[in-house]
């Protein structure tokens, strides 16, 4: 029989919460998923019953992941029971916040955005120490299809099957078949308007699980963002895509807004091959009222010049 694994995920953007709860039920069919919006409901669960495995947000609502990890490694010195691992999930990765997590007894830590592989590392890593044999069955299991899936291409490239996509094919991903060659959504931000433009420049910066970019900020509010970026040395992001975006005004040193979201829309700003910038809208998944707090100042200084 099957041995049932329990979960408990905590992370106030629900976004990140199912990317975390689908990585999760890609490898262990039999397990149960617990979810909590902040450190508090998650402290509640965690007096409920004991889980697997933790992987929790650190910046959240009513209790921090850095409190409640600090909570719980007390309450399992106080009652004599093994540690929990437990994972901190954020898009803090500065050398200090680390620090912190290590002193408070944090397991691993992973940092946003991530890839759906570079996860699952870290939960096999965490899960090998109590549950050795099923982590190796995983894995192996994962050896087995990966060379199955090697073999199939390699049968592929003598029988002609699965021909590499065109150039045309590849173009048409980006844009969606449209005529115009712009992927923005009806609902995105429109492009500012000649009576905003001399708004404040907000800087700012977004982060994938591969790639990061810079540029500036066209149009903003608490939902979403649109940005300038240049991709000289690297792809531009993809729909859908995890990012993280930092937004930074240069006369107000130290007040950065940290939010995690999605790529929901990409346009390229030259109709050419080589073109090397693009207008990305990214759809924000926080609800962290901390982090509204920080955007909604940047929000005004933007719009009120």
């Amino acid at each position: 029989m099957l041995q049932t694994l329990h979960f408990l995920v905590a992370d106030d953007a629900g976004f990140i919460r199912d990317l975390v709860k689908r990585a999760l039920r890609s490898q262990f069919t039999q397990c149960q998923i617990d979810e909590a919006v902040n450190g508090s409901k998650a402290q509640a669960l965690l007096n409920k019953k004991r889980y697997d495995l933790v992987l929790c947000d650190w910046e959240m609502p009513e209790m921090s992941g850095l409190e409640l990890l600090q909570w719980l490694r007390d309450r399992e010195q106080l009652e004599g029971e093994d540690k929990t691992p437990f994972i901190m999930v954020t898009s803090r990765g500065d050398k200090d916040h680390v620090v912190k997590a290590v002193e408070a007894g944090v397991n691993d830590y992973i940092g946003k955005p991530f890839s759906n592989e570079q996860l699952l590392r870290k939960i096999f890593k965490a899960l090998s120490v109590t549950h050795r044999d099923l982590i190796r069955a995983i894995l192996k299991g994962r050896s087995v299809m990966a060379q199955s899936r090697s073999d199939n291409d390699s049968a592929s490239l003598l029988t002609g099957a699965n021909k590499p996509a065109s150039d045309e094919s590849a173009a048409s991903l980006l844009t969606a078949g449209s005529p115009s060659g712009k992927l923005v959504a009806e609902n995105a931000i429109k492009p500012p308007t000649p009576q905003n433009r001399k708004k404040l420049t907000l800087q700012v910066s977004l982060r994938s699980s591969t790639a990061s970019w810079t540029g500036v900020v066209r149009d903003i509010n608490l939902t979403e963002i649109a940005v300038q970026i240049a991709f000289d040395d690297t792809l531009p992001p993809v729909l859908h895509e995890q990012v993280v975006v930092d937004v930074q005004a240069p006369d107000q040193e130290g007040v950065v807004a940290r939010v995690n979201g999605f790529v929901m829309s990409l346009a390229l700003q030259e109709a050419t091959q080589d073109c090397r910038r693009a207008r990305v809208g990214v759809k924000f998944v926080d609800d962290d009222e901390d982090k509204m707090a920080v955007l909604s100042r940047l929000v005004g200084a933007f719009r009120n010049r």
